[in-house]
């Protein structure tokens, strides 16, 4: 698990009262009704990384960057559409906003909420509604630059 993976489960996880938060696709049993899923999509890579201005004494130089992802947030079980409605709105209150500022995740924006019924066994339809989340965050690597010791100039000047 990646830690913007780690960071959306533990922002969103509190937000959805008494109702599990699972990461999708799995391959495990399914908890029971009612439920959300959380997929982060592949991050995407905004503009150009920064490098920092320092090398520390092992030669390593951090450099810092923008990343992008979606994340799908989905809820199985009754009322679905109206659950993930309000999850919608809550998202939009400034203590929300600012728990995930401190966070270093911005979330930018919301897609609409779909009503997406799926087909179970013996032609049962499971509710579910989804919406995606766009959010940016802030990266941090290291890149192991080395470092000069020492200069030997093989030069004259006239």
């Amino acid at each position: 698990m990646s830690a913007i993976e780690t960071k959306l489960y533990d922002l969103l996880s509190p937000m959805l009262g008494a109702e599990v938060l699972i990461f999708a696709d799995q391959n495990a049993p399914r908890p029971a009704i009612p439920y959300w899923t959380l997929n982060v999509s592949p991050r995407k890579h905004l503009g150009r990384d920064a490098y920092s201005q320092g090398v520390d004494a092992d030669g390593d130089q951090e450099v810092y960057g923008v990343r992008e992802a979606t994340a799908q947030v989905q809820r199985i079980g009754k009322d679905a559409d109206t659950f993930v409605q309000d999850l919608r709105d809550e998202l939009s209150k400034i203590t929300v906003q600012e728990r995930w500022q401190i966070a270093g995740v911005s979330l930018f924006n919301t897609g609409d909420v779909q009503d997406v019924p799926f087909p179970m066994y013996n032609n049962h339809l499971e509710p579910r509604a989804i919406i995606d989340l766009f959010v940016r965050y802030g990266t941090k690597l290291i890149e192991r630059v080395g470092f000069i010791e020492t200069v030997v100039p093989d030069a004259t000047y006239p």
